[in-house]
Order: C-alpha cells, then structure tokens, then sequence
C-alpha cells in the first residue's frame, strides 16, 4: 500500500495501477479500502473498468457503497457494465434512488435492461439474487449444434455448470451436464439426452429457500423460473454463500436483541445502535421489575424472609432456566434456517429435548442437592433438587416450542430468542422455584 500512496503522491499513476493489476483483486480492494478519496478517484479514473469491477466486487458492502458515491455516475456506469447483473443490482439496490436511475441512464441498453429488470424483484427474494447471465439449449437440437452454442456462449459466461434446456417459449423443460453432452452422438437430440427432473426455484421465492435447496441437494447452480415457467436466471453457490452468512448473521444479532445493521460496527452510528437495541433492553428492565420482582418474588417474600437460606440458590435457578432455554431455542432456531427441523421432525425434535432436559436435570439435580445437603440441610436440598429438575424440563421444552410456534405464525423464529425469552423463563423459574419451596417446607411443617 506505501508503494502505491508514493506512486500517487509523485503523480505516476500507470505505475500505481500496474501494481494493482499484478495482485489479486481481493488485495487490491484492501489497498484501496485505505486511500483517501482523492487517490480513490485518481485510481479508479485511470484503471481499466474490468480490473475496478473486480476491485469493487471484493469490497464489503459499505465499502462498494461509499466508493460508487466518490465516483462521478459515468464512471461507475462503466465499472458495473464489467460486473455480473446481479452483482451491479445489489450495488445499486444500496444507492439513492435518484443516483441509481442516473447511473443506469448511463449503461449500455443491454446492461441496463438486465439490470432494471432484476431491481423489479425483492432483495431478499431468488429473483433478487440471480442472475440472468447463463446458457439457454433448445431442446430440439442436436448435441453437435448444442456443443456449438456453448463454445460461442464460453466466450461471454465466465461459469458454466449445468446446461438448461427450455422449448420455443423459453420455458424451463430439463437439464444436462456437461459430461452428458460431450458423450452424447452428435446427432442425438437434446430433449433425447436431458434429465426432465429438475429441481427449479421461482423468483418470488425467498433467497433463503433458496440456499436451503442448493444446500440439500448439493447444487452448483440452481434455476429461477417466472410465473410462466420460463427460464429468467440462476442463483450460483457463491450468491448462496453469501445468503448463508447473510442469514446466519441476521438470526445472531436477532437472537441477541441487537439489530443485523451493527453488522459492521465502524458503519453503525451510535445513535442507531441505541436504537436497534434498547426496545428489548427496557422490555426486560420493565418486565424483570414489574413481573419477576414486583409480582412473583413480593407474593413469596413471606417465604424467603422466614428461609432466607432460599435466596441462596435464586439466581442459580433463573440462570439454569434461561441458559437451558435459550440452548434449546437456539439449536431450534438453527434447525429451522438449514431446514433440519420440518413438519416431519418437529415431535421428535421436541421430545428429544425434553430427554436432554432430563438428563441434564439429572446430572445438575444430583450436584445441587448435595451442595445444598452439606450447607443448608435436608429441607432446602430437596427443595433446589426438584425446583432445578422442573425449571430444566420447562426451560428445554419452551425453548424448543417457542421457535417453532413463531415459524408456524409466520414471524421469524430468531426473535423468540432475544431477551424477551430470558424474560419469560426468569418468570417461570422464580414462580416454580418457591412453589416447590412452599409445598416441601408446609410438608415439613416449617411454614
């Protein structure tokens, strides 16, 4: 980076972008995340379009954002006719719309119709996601025609899997390998050679189906169909990898209780933050003050004030609670996005964490009872032995459920999550902790 920042301060700019060229994009995007705007723009004006395009394309999301805002629209018109549909989509998803209708006024008529036509379709959606870039076989040709066209369209498509076959109306109608073409007698005819069984997405879909089918059936490419059937575009394993992070980083901060805009924290505005995460925060100050402390422990303060030995083990079981709890939500929650947990699976998923909660139970049951036995007497271990054994059962139980109840309304499993569920179980912990406590000390005659 030093060599290419006194490059620039001596006014060499060729010997600046011939460094960039003989490095890989990925570092060349590096360099370029920490040049000033000036030099930014210095580089970009003199670099060819085909070497900033794959500069730009290795840059996070804010970065590719904030470099396309330092460069005049004409310039990165030309940089994203070099990039991949989808990719120039996504890019100019995140601009102003204003900028956006500027600078695709400014591609070439191909480019930019691949590109309005992909910004019709949600974000989040498989038509969002895909690109129209790939290779059509009509299914009445030959396989010696069919290799032809792929040898002319090689010189167009960086990637090319899995071959797909459509009739006069474009419509999707089978896949071929490469390997089944190549093998094939010349004379044969696709529609004679091609799998009719394929597994297809339509672009209404949500990208996260998507990624759950390509990551099922171990697929490279998987096609977008539209209403009519006919085939528009295909989503890549890279765009799936993509989605997988992108979605495994949504459910962590939702289960969290943050927002998944901290994604990157040098871009997320203090205030912004704040805002993302505070709701939650004051719904469980008001819900532990009010609920847990204002109407479950006053209404046993009688109780622990004639035991104080029960407040002891108080925070023991409200912790037990929310950590069980929120270990089964979690492993629901993560079941659910990769599709490991279905309508087929939901009973047995269930029962087996509620058989994990007891043998958890048992174990942490056995350890505290002694515990208590040694420090406090018979009375208060049986009390934390049972209270530990029911608060763990419950916990692994609503832990699971609740996930799968949200899915089914239709609301996004990773917010049962959040401090709200910590909420709920520090409630319920509390309340069947002194309700064992009073039943065994009445047993016992202490109260």
């Amino acid at each position: 980076m030093a060599a290419i920042k006194n490059f620039l301060a001596r006014d060499e700019v060729k010997k600046a972008t011939d460094v960039l060229n003989r490095i890989h994009p990925v570092d060349a995007a590096e360099v370029i995340e920490h040049l000033s705007e000036p030099e930014r723009q210095i580089i970009f004006k003199s670099w060819a379009p085909k070497a900033s395009a794959e500069a730009l394309l290795e840059m996070n999301e804010h970065e590719q954002v904030e470099v396309a805002e330092q460069l005049d629209n004409e310039l990165i018109a030309d940089i994203l006719e070099q990039m991949p549909a989808d990719d120039a989509t996504d890019l100019l998803g995140d601009l102003e719309e204003k900028a956006t209708e500027q600078i695709i006024s400014l591609m070439k008529s191909k480019a930019a119709g691949q590109v309005r036509r992909l910004l019709k379709y949600g974000k989040n959606t498989a038509g969002g996601i895909m690109t129209p870039d790939m290779v059509r076989i009509k299914k009445n040709i030959s396989a010696e025609k069919a290799i032809d066209t792929l040898r002319k369209a090689a010189k167009k498509f960086e990637n090319i899997y899995n071959l797909f076959v459509v009739n006069d109306e474009r419509q999707l109608v089978g896949e071929l390998s490469l390997r089944e073409l190549i093998i094939a007698a010349p004379e044969k005819l696709i529609k004679e050679i091609m799998n009719p069984d394929l597994i297809y997405i339509e672009t209404s879909t949500d990208q996260e189906e998507a990624a759950h089918l390509m990551t099922k059936y171990d697929l490279l490419v998987l096609p977008v169909v539209d209403e009519e059937q006919r085939l528009v575009g295909v989503i890549t394993v890279d765009d799936v990898i993509d989605v997988i992070e992108e979605e495994a980083t949504e459910d962590m901060y939702r289960m969290s209780g943050a927002s998944e805009f901290e994604t990157d924290v040098a871009e997320t505005s203090l205030f912004a933050a704040t805002r993302s995460r505070i709701p939650w925060l004051v719904l469980a100050l008001v819900g532990e003050v009010v609920i847990v402390g204002g109407i479950i422990a006053s209404r046993f303060s009688g109780l622990y004030v004639a035991v104080p030995a029960l407040v002891i083990y108080w925070a023991a079981m409200t912790s037990i609670g929310g950590n069980t709890s929120f270990q089964a939500a979690t492993v629901a929650v993560r079941g659910l996005a990769t599709g490991r947990v279905d309508p087929h699976t939901i009973r047995r998923r269930i029962w087996r964490e509620f058989l994990l909660g007891i043998s958890i139970s048992v174990i942490t049951t056995i350890l505290l009872f002694f515990i208590a036995l040694a420090f406090n007497g018979r009375e208060i271990a049986i009390i934390v032995g049972v209270a530990n054994a029911a608060i763990i059962m419950t916990g692994a139980l609503i832990g699971a459920l609740v996930p799968i109840i949200f899915h089914r309304l239709g609301i996004d499993p990773a917010v049962s999550s959040n401090p709200l569920l910590a909420l709920v179980m520090d409630g319920l912990s509390l309340l069947i902790y002194f309700s064992v406590a009073l039943v065994v000390l009445r047993a016992f005659g202490t109260v």
